[in-house]
């Protein structure tokens, strides 16, 4: 069981403050004092005073700002104490700071610049660092800094305010009984204020015994968290009261693979659909941005989409997010209409723009009301009442009820940890409102800015007490007593720590007051000291390190005790596998049924033509896919043009042109000046059909109107290297094929005929592309399916490879001097004319139909398939173990 020190309890029965030196250990003490009441077996006790020393000077500043103002009041005086300044306060103050001086042209990130030089004056206020010994050490980062110091302070001073690390020298003495914990992290100002102030040190726990000590080579970085996790999952199971600390060094930087690996091990149910999140048997410390939790995720993302352009993806999201949806109906018909969006939508609107384009698609399609819809719009207009420069107070009001009409409407169906994050989020809003004087009238984009700032730099972590297992990213001293610990990451380079000098602050200056990561000896002397405290608060210590990838190899710090037991320790070996094996190990004996075959085709169904048979030879499943069970790849518009609708308007622009010429002959007569004409009229008339369904805008309908002249121009001088021919028959109605007893409707291109009645039929392309209709199972049956259409007399059938790179036949011919120069005419695949190979090609297409007709559907793709199939969260081909991971297995 976890040790509290008897001290620490009977300060607190003394009516003592407990102090602590941050917000973890803060945090940890309280978890440990309640629970040691509860093993008492107490129903009622007082609520442990214990506080992080930076929140308790705030919050006795504020409290003794009280009596002062009401004095100053009573006298008539409008100054007095100076007010502390929140953290969005201080934060914007320094930004602006950097912002306005003459350095700031120099800095690629000016919010870095302040953020390191307000962090450097909390070191030297910490450390006692005169702002005057800057002086001493004469460089660009320090001439910047004792300026940024100089002109923050003269802020503070006219605004008569005071940030929190000069809160410390404004008290002479402690304003109530205080005690503090003894341990290495007090910074030497605090400890020095404590000793002379506080009444009570209190020493931490400590064990008698020596621990036993282990340690981990581990192959990866992942399998030493596996085995963590499993290390502690063994002992759980063992001891239901077993407790341990455990310390990730870089656990900011690995949290999702941290939590990856412990949530296999202990919290297993949330891999699981549905996915429950439930109570685990571990926590992390520092907790999660509150930027990223879902109630403050939805709200700032409605905050920032309301300004400025929205690419479509992101109004996607939005519309279709589940904070807006009562129930499965809202949802369905939400995602109804993005579907009809993605057909009209350009690549980007402001998000008005998109409401506006969204409700009328919506009166379009059907009409029934879109819930998320009518959210949007309602919130959106409570958005915009105010306009101009505003004072924060009057956004924060405004944010909460558009939040309450739009991606709070359905807060009653939030979690408990929802809620919390919800209610953090509103002390922040307090924060900002509180801030006017400081910040004055700001414009919306930038008080969402220092929302957005706010809440990205603020951890939060759902108050639902310590659990077992606690994990720490800062290497310290736990101070309570423990059944074990484990600290990680302890290889020869990275344990002790190497000196990581305070930015912008003369490292000679560090090194001069003893700034502990500015000096490597001082490094090790705190390594040293925190390794002789890991030993005497837990029975056991565990020590691992990996290599930081597979070409390097690691090797344990020399500075770990030498009686640790060697790398590969027996109780530490067995490290977890990923979470999907070791559910693959845990399933029960099944039996195993191969099922590649749905039902036969019925009388309502109807195919995809010719698509339908391209897909089929890809794969037969993604020919039940698409044709039987319409699965469709998510249009996604883009800016200008689709490559589908570059597509449509080439085809649509030569069917015109040659509508308009008919043969070779008046191709070869025409006047320059006039085939411009008649190209250009074509492609307008293409370029207005296509923007009646979406309209990029007229800066792309001028582009397109000029690739256009250029590129069919340029198939035209490859037209006219061709034999004599007329056009017998341009795009028209559809056709319907049948084969094996389904319908097929195909659209040829064109077909032209020879001087001496031989026919060729040709369907363009846009693309690079090859004689893709060969072999048992083509890549693109079309070209077959068209030729089986137009059998009579028929030499040659070919792709129009319309291509500004490359503009060429790609045909197959029994006559190979039909085409252009540079044309690629392959051989009718060994057979001795065209008749032979049609009836070559009608088996196959025969084939292919019949495949798709009884329902053929075994995931078989050819080599090149995957690589534009959108189908693989269906087929799951790509989540199939390998032979050598089964061979493992």
């Amino acid at each position: 069981m976890q040790g509290v020190p008897r001290g620490l309890l009977d300060s607190l029965r003394a009516g003592h403050t407990v102090l602590a030196p941050n917000a973890e250990l803060a945090r940890a003490l309280f978890e440990a004092v309640e629970r040691s009441h509860r093993d008492e077996g107490s129903s009622c006790w007082p609520t442990p005073r214990i506080q992080d020393f930076a929140s308790w000077l705030r919050a006795q500043h504020a409290r003794r700002q009280l009596p002062e103002l009401s004095t100053n009041a009573a006298h008539g005086q409008g100054a007095g104490a100076l007010r502390g300044l929140n953290e969005v306060e201080e934060q914007e103050l320094w930004r602006r700071v950097v912002l306005e001086s003459d350095f700031a042209a120099d800095f690629l990130e000016p919010a870095g610049a302040a953020a390191a030089a307000r962090r450097a004056r909390r070191i030297m206020v910490e450390y006692g660092i005169p702002v005057a010994a800057l002086a001493a050490h004469p460089s660009d980062e320090a001439n910047a800094l004792a300026a940024w110091i100089a002109r923050f302070e003269a802020r503070c001073r006219a605004l008569a305010c005071i940030s929190g690390d000069s809160l410390l020298a404004s008290f002479a003495g402690s304003p109530e009984p205080i005690a503090w914990i003894e341990t290495p992290e007090w910074t030497p100002t605090a400890r020095r204020w404590l000793q002379r102030h506080a009444g009570t040190q209190l020493m931490p726990f400590r064990r008698v015994a020596a621990a036993a000590c282990c340690i981990l080579h581990a192959a990866s970085p992942d399998l030493e968290l596996a085995a963590m996790a499993e290390w502690a999952m063994r002992h759980l199971q063992a001891d239901a009261g077993f407790r341990a600390w455990l310390c990730v060094p870089d656990l900011a930087a690995r949290r999702a693979e941290v939590s990856d690996a412990f949530d296999a091990a202990l919290a297993p149910q949330r891999y699981g659909l549905p996915v429950a999140n439930g109570r685990a048997a571990y926590a992390m410390a520092g907790g999660t941005a509150l930027a990223e939790l879902s109630p403050v995720r939805a709200a700032l993302e409605f905050l920032t989409l309301a300004v400025g352009p929205v690419p479509f993806a992101r109004f996607s999201a939005l519309l279709r997010a589940p904070d807006y949806q009562a129930t499965a109906t809202d949802a369905a018909r939400a995602a109804a209409l993005d579907l009809a969006l993605r057909r009209v939508a350009p690549s980007e609107l402001p998000l008005t723009g998109w409401l506006a384009l969204a409700n009328l698609q919506a009166r379009e399609l059907s009409p029934a009301p879109v819930a998320a819809l009518d959210h949007l719009n309602l919130a959106l207009r409570l958005l915009t009442e105010l306009r101009d420069q505003q004072l924060p107070s009057r956004w924060v009001r405004l944010w909460a009820q558009a939040f309450e009409a739009g991606p709070w409407v359905h807060r009653r169906r939030w979690s408990s940890d929802e809620f919390q994050a919800a209610e953090r989020l509103r002390e922040l809003w307090s924060t900002l409102a509180a801030a006017d004087q400081v910040l004055g009238s700001q414009s919306r984009q930038a008080a969402v800015r220092l929302l957005l700032t706010a809440a990205r730099d603020t951890p939060f972590q759902a108050q639902t007490g310590i659990p077992p297992i606690w994990i720490s990213g800062t290497v310290m001293d736990p101070w309570l007593g423990y059944d074990a610990l484990w600290i990680a990451g302890v290889a020869e380079e990275r344990w002790p720590p190497p000196a990581a000098p305070v930015s912008l602050l003369p490292i000679a200056l560090q090194r001069r007051f003893d700034v502990p990561a500015a000096s490597p000896d001082m490094q090790l002397a705190a390594a040293r000291e925190l390794q002789t405290r890991w030993l005497v608060r837990a029975a056991s210590v565990a020590f691992s390190f990996a290599a930081s990838s597979a070409a390097r190899s690691a090797v344990a710090s020399p500075l770990l005790p030498p009686d640790s037991a060697p790398p590969g320790n027996d109780d530490l070996r067995a490290a977890s596998q990923p979470h999907w094996r070791r559910a693959r190990r845990s399933l029960p004996n099944l039996e195993r049924l191969i099922d590649e075959r749905g039902p036969g085709f019925a009388a309502p169904e109807r195919t995809r033509g010719v698509d339908s048979l391209r897909a089929q030879s890809l794969c037969a499943f993604r020919g039940f896919a698409t044709t039987r069970l319409r699965s469709e790849e998510l249009r996604m518009p883009i800016p200008g043009f689709s490559p589908a609708e570059r597509g449509e308007l080439v085809h649509a622009t030569l069917q015109t042109v040659w509508e308009n010429l008919q043969s070779s002959a008046a191709l070869a007569t025409i006047e320059p000046a006039a085939l411009t004409a008649l190209v250009d009229g074509a492609a307008a008339t293409a370029i207005a059909a296509v923007c009646r369904v979406r309209d990029p805008g007229r800066r792309w309908r001028l582009r397109e109107q000029t690739r256009l002249r250029t590129l069919i121009e340029q198939w035209l001088d490859v037209e006219r290297r061709r034999l004599p021919f007329a056009i017998e028959r341009l795009e028209s109605a559809p056709v319907v094929a049948h084969f094996a007893g389904l319908e097929f409707n195909c659209r040829v291109d064109r077909v032209d005929r020879l001087d001496d009645g031989a026919r060729i039929v040709i369907d363009y392309k846009t693309s690079l592309l090859n004689a893709d209709w060969r072999g048992e199972r083509p890549l693109n049956p079309q070209l077959p399916v068209y030729a089986l259409l137009n059998p009579e007399n028929l030499v040659a059938v070919a792709y129009g490879q319309v291509n500004i790179s490359d503009c060429r036949f790609v045909a197959e011919s029994e006559r190979p001097a039909l085409f252009a120069p540079k044309s690629k005419v392959t051989p009718l695949e060994n057979c001795r004319d065209f008749t032979e190979l049609l009836q070559v090609w009608a088996q196959r297409v025969e084939r292919l139909a019949q495949n798709l007709r009884d329902g053929h559907a075994e995931v078989s793709p050819l080599p090149q398939a995957c690589s534009t199939c959108h189908l693989q969260g269906l087929c799951r081909i790509s989540t199939t173990p390998s032979e050598a991971e089964a061979r493992d297995e």
